[in-house]
């Protein structure tokens, strides 16, 4: 379940280190807080299986990456968790023991958009990278995401989006309401 904690960064001797627990890697924006808090890591520990998200492990944690100007750090386990009851995943399908394949793949993503390869999927593995954390300044100086950006903007759209009368903003083409 989602937390209340904010989203903090942890100064350490070896960076700003934030994590980023499993599910929050789907929602952009727990990204950004991060990376606006001054993250320089951010750890993205999972326990993840297959099928909806294996295609979005790799593109995830770069694209945060890149846009944050940070490192990425994508954790996830291995192998099949078997328990003793049945249960339904309300999904529609049968009763099963187990949630699926975690399907591991671990790896580092960088602000430049390079990777480390992935760890294997079906055994434990160790991966250890050096991080130039300059690369973090070096690539938001290059890039000016922050000064392009328009936070103004944004924080006033998610201050209407989260009243119930939010109206989104949506412009039709003519043709398509056109009488015949």
């Amino acid at each position: 379940m989602e937390g209340n904690t904010g989203h903090p960064v942890f100064e350490t001797a070896y960076g700003k280190i934030a994590v980023n627990i499993c599910y929050g890697r789907h929602h952009p924006l727990n990204w950004l807080a991060f990376g606006l808090n001054g993250a320089e890591i951010v750890f993205n520990p999972s326990a993840t299986v297959g099928e909806l998200s294996e295609p979005m492990w790799p593109i995830e944690a770069r694209n945060a990456a890149i846009a944050n100007s940070y490192f990425v750090g994508s954790i996830n386990r291995v192998g099949t968790e078997v328990f003793p009851n049945p249960f339904t995943s309300g999904d529609g399908k049968p009763q099963h023991a187990d949630f699926g394949h975690f399907y591991g793949s671990s790896h580092f993503s960088a602000p430049d958009a390079s990777c480390t390869p992935s760890l294997a999927r079906h055994k434990d593995g160790l991966l250890i990278s050096d991080m130039d954390l300059n690369l973090c300044r070096q690539l938001k100086d290059k890039w000016g995401f922050r000064m392009t950006a328009r936070y103004d903007v944004y924080a006033d759209l998610l201050g209407r989006y989260v009243k119930q009368d939010f109206e989104p903003q949506v412009i039709s083409d003519p043709l398509l309401h056109k009488s015949a």
